[in-house]
């Protein structure tokens, strides 16, 4: 039933983050929401109050990784469980390799690569030993192909799908799953442009829940949906 299972989200405060909350919340999933705002999280929390889920935000820096491992022990403290985890943080800087300071790639890393591994080896052991998990690892098309004035962005969203497969390959034989998912241009006011065929978080969200709900034997190892890149399944 969704109403025993788990879900974290990280940098559930805005955009599709926060869309991922109110998609597991209305189908009746405890949400813990996770990013660096406690304010914003509130809010996020405050708009879904009354539905059929329970959001529990819990303010975490991803990139740090002993404020995983407690966002983590609170989680498991709130169901017993975590069924779900999705690294969906992340940050840029855009600007040519030459404009790139060093402390911005290092942030940049940290958080859209990094803080997906730590949070993820954070909730390895309490999936392992329930025997199920699932762990959803957002890139971007970023992370497909490159773009100019984005390279530590792209780097850290291509590292993104060789981690998700060797985790999926190392995972298997604990019953725990691993996805990546490039989504495309979304409608979140992130980067300031708006077009008529960027994705809405909510539809991105609604992708994402799917993907975790199916049967084992239909999940794939890597999922893209994107307004230019065609769906695949490897």
């Amino acid at each position: 039933m969704a109403e025993d299972r788990t879900v974290i989200v990280t940098g559930a405060s805005e955009g599709l983050g926060a869309s991922l909350v109110g998609t597991f919340a209305d189908a009746g999933w405890t949400v813990i929401a996770a990013a660096r705002s406690a304010s914003k999280l509130q809010a996020v929390a405050q708009n879904l109050s009354g539905g059929a889920g329970r959001v529990v935000p819990v303010p975490t820096d991803v990139a740090n990784c002993e404020q995983d491992i407690d966002m983590v022990s609170r989680a498991q403290a709130e169901t017993g469980r975590i069924d779900v985890l999705i690294n969906n943080a992340g940050i840029d800087s855009p600007g040519a390799i030459e404009e790139l300071d060093y402390a911005d790639w290092d942030r940049i890393i940290a958080v859209n690569l990094s803080g997906a591994f730590y949070c993820t080896k954070a909730v390895y052991p309490v999936m392992r030993a329930q025997g199920s998990g699932f762990v959803v690892n957002i890139a971007s098309v970023a992370g497909l192909r490159g773009a100019p004035n984005a390279t530590a962005y792209c780097a850290s969203k291509f590292g993104m799908a060789g981690f998700t497969q060797a985790l999926q390959a190392e995972a298997k034989t604990h019953n725990i799953r691993a996805s990546v998912v490039y989504p495309g241009g979304m409608d979140t006011g992130w980067t300031g442009q708006k077009q008529p065929e960027f994705f809405k978080p909510d539809d991105v969200a609604v992708f994402v829940r799917n993907l975790v709900t199916q049967p084992p034997g239909l999940i794939v190892n890597e999922a893209v949906i994107s307004p230019i890149v065609e769906p695949f399944y490897p």
